[in-house]
C-alpha cells in the first residue's frame, strides 16, 4: 500500500517538474522582461512543493523499510524509485538553469530571438515529457526516443550558437 503512495508522489512530482520547466521555457521565449518574469514566477512558487514531495518520498521509503521486513527483499525497487526521484530533481535544476539564463538574456537586452529557439523549445518539451514517461513507466521505447531527441536538441543548440557568433 505504501508503495502506491510513493509511486503517486513520484508521478505528482514528475508532473509538477514538467509544468515548472514549461514555465521556464515560456519565459525564455519572451523577449519582454516583465512578461518573462510573470511566466517565470509560477515556476519559482513550486520549488518548495517539489522539495516537499522529495522529502515525502524519502520518508515513505524509510517507513516501508522499517515496518516490513519482507520489504528488504523488495528494496531494489524502492531504491529505483528513489533514483527516479533524484532524476526528477535534476530536471528541476534544469528549470533553474533555464530561468537563470532568462534573467541573463533579459539583462543583455537581446532584441532578436534566434529563430531556432522556438523549435528547440518544442523539442525540449517533448523530450522532457518522454523522459518523465520513460522514467515513471519504465518505458524503453520512450527512453530510446529521448536519446534520439537529444541529438535534435544538440543540433538546435549548435545552430543558435553559430547564429549568435555570426552577430
Amino acid at each position: 500500500m505504501i508503495s502506491k503512495v510513493v509511486a503517486n508522489y513520484l508521478i505528482s512530482m514528475a508532473r509538477t517538474v514538467e509544468n515548472s520547466v514549461g514555465h521556464a521555457l515560456d519565459a525564455l521565449m519572451c523577449p519582454n522582461l516583465e512578461r518573462a518574469a510573470a511566466l517565470f514566477e509560477p515556476g519559482v512558487l513550486v520549488e518548495p512543493r517539489v522539495n516537499e514531495m522529495e522529502m515525502q518520498i524519502d520518508d515513505h521509503a524509510v517507513r516501508m523499510l522499517r515496518t516490513d521486513c519482507s520489504m528488504m527483499k523488495k528494496s531494489g525497487a524502492l531504491w529505483r524509485r528513489r533514483e527516479n526521484c533524484q532524476r526528477l530533481e535534476a530536471h528541476r535544476r534544469s528549470r533553474v538553469n533555464i530561468s537563470e539564463r532568462v534573467i541573463s538574456l533579459a539583462g543583455m537586452n537581446v532584441m532578436e530571438t534566434p529563430q531556432e529557439l522556438d523549435p528547440m523549445s518544442g523539442a525540449v518539451r517533448g523530450m522532457l515529457g518522454r523522459s518523465l514517461g520513460a522514467l515513471i513507466f519504465r518505458n524503453i521505447v520512450l527512453a530510446g526516443e529521448v536519446l534520439e531527441s537529444d541529438d535534435v536538441v544538440d543540433r538546435y543548440r549548435d545552430q543558435i550558437f553559430e547564429h549568435l557568433l555570426a552577430g
